[in-house]
């Protein structure tokens, strides 16, 4: 499983490259690029690392569109919350794809 060239951050598209090989062995993991609509991963790190790396450039995006500035240490904590929260709940992701529908959340009650 890889992940996709591109993801949809507050409906606009974004392209996912590789970082530069320059920009990799500076130590670079990842970079977002607003106007470019381009978010760059690492693609040496292994999959964990590049999840984690992904989520901290998609904070940077929703960031840049709602307050038109970023803050490193809140896309840190963003970022780290969501990827160990779904590590750790990876049941809930079948909510999301599978259970979201028309219906009530809990069809038990109406039988």
């Amino acid at each position: 499983m890889q992940i996709p060239e591109e993801l949809i951050v507050f409906g606009r598209i974004y392209q996912v490259r590789n970082v530069s090989p320059v920009q990799s062995l500076e130590g670079i993991l990842g970079a977002a690029s607003y106007r470019d609509g381009t978010i760059y991963l690492d693609d040496e790190v292994d999959m964990a690392l590049a999840l984690s790396v992904l989520w901290h450039e998609a904070v940077h995006v929703a960031q840049q569109e709602i307050a038109g500035t970023i803050d490193e240490a809140q896309a840190r904590w963003i970022a780290l919350f969501v990827h160990t929260f779904l590590l750790n709940n990876p049941d809930i992701l079948d909510c999301y794809r599978f259970g979201i529908d028309d219906a009530p959340f809990d069809d038990e009650d109406e039988e």
